[in-house]
């Protein structure tokens, strides 16, 4: 728990455990650390209505006194309670021995008696509490039970109605598993190679090169993933980087360059570059560590030798030559992908999420001024936050007299329609996470 409130993501935390711990042990800790962090706030809650509680000897009822708990400690009881309550795996025993002796050796002994005295509080009360948030009417109590950070909650009220705020919460509580990406007319090919080796999978419905698995799993692990056969990637990030070759095609099939303006570990730009093996692909990346994984995610595909990939600020960066296409994959709160990525909500705030908005608007426009006549931005945040979906388009467009928004190719139940321009993908199935996309065109010259 110390790495992830240090800014590392839970994955990358248990993958540097890997030779540490045996295969199931790591699995187990996994869920526990996915499991506490996912309803932090409602795990907080119900733990915290046993802290300092004391009988005074003239009153029965239970009094609460103001007690100072240590980062450590809260972090057991966070745990404890996750795992008490909500995962099957650990017999709670166990879990909170476990948890006691940790405490010991971490110099915290003098919190046991309070810490072993709070889960069993817990163990004893807390399923009748957890069963009645989660058929609670109220949407501040849906919002806990979803692991929606409660000071967010006036954001979502601007971006839906309730009826759509408690249809998302819902999803939020979908268990997410992964979804395989296989290059083009190799999905029959990669779901032999997983039978063969016990690892079951199902075609997606949605998009034609993705298997789905009912759970999730890490990458290096999945057989073809050293072959470049297997790439895990959610389905709302393939349907978002599919749009890139849609248009493509739409320019007369030879689209001209390809600008990724935020690459990230390269993944997007690897789906593009194995869809449009004839395209000319250039990626810029601020992050030095993002960047060196790009360039092995290209290498693992084949792709390295036809994409350019560029280590920089896309604000300041001007690419080799001007693009007909630009992939924007804006850094963004995340919201949408809250309940698979749920550490990256606790560290956010009104400051972060307003600054992360004014540079979505800053890349924006000068992706704008970078495409040529008739080209094509394809803007995508995995965000569910009108502020920094709609907002950010209206505003650069606000900007740009020569530029429309056009209808994203995209159809299905889980795809709603932005207001009043851009289109969603719900993460209403254990593959999607929540995202938007806008597809801006710069008018053809006159």
């Amino acid at each position: 728990m110390q790495s992830v409130r240090e800014g590392r993501f839970i994955g990358e935390t248990m993958r540097s455990l890997g030779d540490k711990m045996p295969v199931t042990e790591l699995s187990l800790a996994s869920s526990l650390a996915y499991g506490a962090l996912r309803r932090e706030a409602l795990w907080k809650k119900i733990f915290g209505a046993y802290v300092g509680v004391t009988k005074n000897a003239k009153n029965t009822k239970n009094e609460k006194k103001t007690m100072e708990i240590a980062p450590f400690v809260s972090d057991c009881l966070l745990l404890g309670t996750a795992g008490i309550l909500e995962l099957r795996h650990f017999a709670p025993a166990a879990l909170v021995n476990g948890l006691l002796e940790i405490l010991k050796t971490k110099g915290h002994g003098k919190a046991v008696p309070m810490v072993n005295a709070i889960l069993r509080n817990v163990t004893r009360e807390g399923p009748a509490t957890l069963e009645k948030f989660s058929h609670a009417p109220r949407l501040e109590d849906k919002a806990l039970w979803a692991g929606i950070p409660e000071w967010t909650l006036p954001a979502w009220k601007k971006s839906w109605s309730n009826e759509e705020l408690n249809e998302i919460f819902d999803f939020m509580n979908i268990p997410p598993s992964a979804s395989l990406r296989t290059p083009p007319q190799k999905r029959d090919e990669v779901m032999s190679l997983l039978s063969a080796n016990g690892m079951g999978g199902v075609p997606s419905d949605l998009f034609p090169d993705s298997i789905r698995l009912s759970s999730t799993v890490s990458p290096t692990l999945v057989p073809g993933f050293d072959k470049g056969l297997v790439t895990v990637q959610t389905e709302s990030s393939m349907l978002s980087a599919s749009l890139v070759s849609i248009f493509w095609r739409k320019l007369g099939g030879n689209g001209g360059k390809i600008l990724d303006m935020c690459s990230g570990r390269g993944v997007k730009a690897g789906q593009i570059a194995q869809s449009l093996p004839n395209a000319r692909i250039e990626c810029w990346e601020i992050s030095p560590g993002r960047h060196r994984a790009a360039m092995r995610e290209m290498a693992r595909l084949g792709a390295g030798g036809r994409t350019v990939l560029r280590l920089g600020d896309a604000l300041t960066l001007s690419p080799t030559e001007k693009p007909s296409i630009i992939l924007l994959d804006a850094p963004c709160s995340g919201s949408g992908t809250w309940n698979r990525k749920p550490e990256s909500k606790w560290s956010l705030s009104w400051g972060k999420i307003d600054k992360m908005a004014e540079l979505q608007r800053s890349l924006l426009k000068k992706a704008l001024t970078l495409v040529g006549a008739g080209g094509i931005i394809i803007y995508v945040t995995c965000s569910l936050l009108r502020q920094e979906n709609e907002n950010v388009v209206a505003d650069a467009l606000s900007e740009a007299a020569d530029c429309v928004v056009l209808d994203a190719p995209l159809d299905g139940p889980y795809i709603r329609r932005g207001r009043p321009w851009g289109t969603y993908i719900l993460p209403g199935l254990p593959w999607l996470d929540g995202f938007y996309v806008s597809v801006v065109m710069k008018r053809a010259e006159a």
